[in-house]
């Protein structure tokens, strides 16, 4: 890999690097940017919620970057290596807060804290249409299976792509492009699945205990500007269960569908990888995000079907 400076963005330390024209490991796209992120320092396992919650997108079937373990072995330094979503010259990215920035006069780009979701629902109809609403609240139900805290305006948004229209076409449309929009896929996972709860707690927790950690668990963003509560978890999925039983309905055929079996031992199998002493996966911590996802998936269920 080809190591280029810090990128600025975000709370944790990152970098673009470029992969080798004829990369060793078969996953590596060849001459492709990545982004190699690190952990928090206070909690050095961090950079594999990363790489966990790309596994859950998997089963899920919800559109979630690659990403990989990466060691540098110039530093030392162990993270996350995820792949870029888009190339260059075909797509544009727009991050959604581009857009609340333009809608919501005095917007706190700092916080985010008038990041809401009916802002976000009005977006989402006028760049993509009323069906949107089926992968948004696909990424919604992702981020509360992995208890997402960090979906902010500036970690989801749309893809832009141009494309040349037919000399008839450009003739009858007056136009010479096509434009499409579509959700980027749900990047930057890793403030999640318990990553800040330090061993010697997870492991002296009981089914209350955890239970009680699930529910304080909040999205990013709000309702509306009328109520700038976070939105739960638990209660994003209690919302949409009420208001909307087709996409409930999608929600619950996700659910059925994740393999947990292959969940826990695609997991188990990330202790093993060949990692330097200091940034393995251990195995409690494999063993408590096993826990903690699946009994998150539990309580989703739960609510989803509490409004059949």
């Amino acid at each position: 890999m080809e190591f280029s400076e810090a990128y600025p963005e975000g709370a944790r330390p990152k970098r673009i690097v470029i992969s080798p024209a004829e990369p060793v490991q078969s996953v590596i796209k060849p001459s492709w940017q990545y982004m190699f992120k690190l952990s928090d320092p206070k909690y050095p396992e961090q950079f594999w919620a990363e790489l966990i919650a790309y596994q859950i997108g998997l089963l899920l079937n919800i559109p979630v970057p690659p990403s990989h373990a990466a060691f540098d072995s110039m530093t030392g330094e162990c993270g996350s290596l995820s792949e870029w979503f888009y190339e260059e010259g075909e797509d544009v990215f727009y991050a959604a807060g581009y857009f609340f920035y333009r809608e919501i006069r005095g917007f706190d780009k700092e916080k985010g804290s008038q990041h809401n979701l009916l802002t976000a629902q009005q977006l989402n109809v006028d760049f993509i249409g009323s069906d949107q609403i089926y992968e948004f609240w696909s990424m919604m139900l992702f981020d509360s299976i992995i208890g997402n805290t960090d979906r902010h305006q500036e970690n989801w948004g749309y893809l832009l792509n141009l494309s040349p229209n037919s000399k008839s076409v450009a003739r009858r449309k007056r136009e010479n492009y096509s434009v499409r929009l579509r959700f980027a896929p749900w990047f930057d996972n890793g403030t999640s699945l318990g990553y800040q709860i330090i061993p010697r707690k997870f492991e002296q927790w009981d089914d209350t205990r955890l239970d009680n950690f699930i529910k304080k668990g909040c999205h990013h963003i709000r309702f509306s500007m009328d109520n700038l509560t976070q939105i739960g978890h638990l209660e994003s999925m209690e919302f949409i269960a009420k208001h909307n039983t087709a996409v409930r309905s999608l929600l619950l055929r996700k659910l059925k569908a994740f393999d947990m079996d292959k969940f826990r031992q695609t997991v188990l199998q990330l202790v093993g990888l060949p990692m330097p002493a200091h940034a393995r996966l251990t195995q409690s911590r494999a063993e408590f995000i096993i826990r903690l996802t699946l009994r998150r998936i539990e309580m989703i269920t739960d609510k989803l079907h509490e409004h059949n």
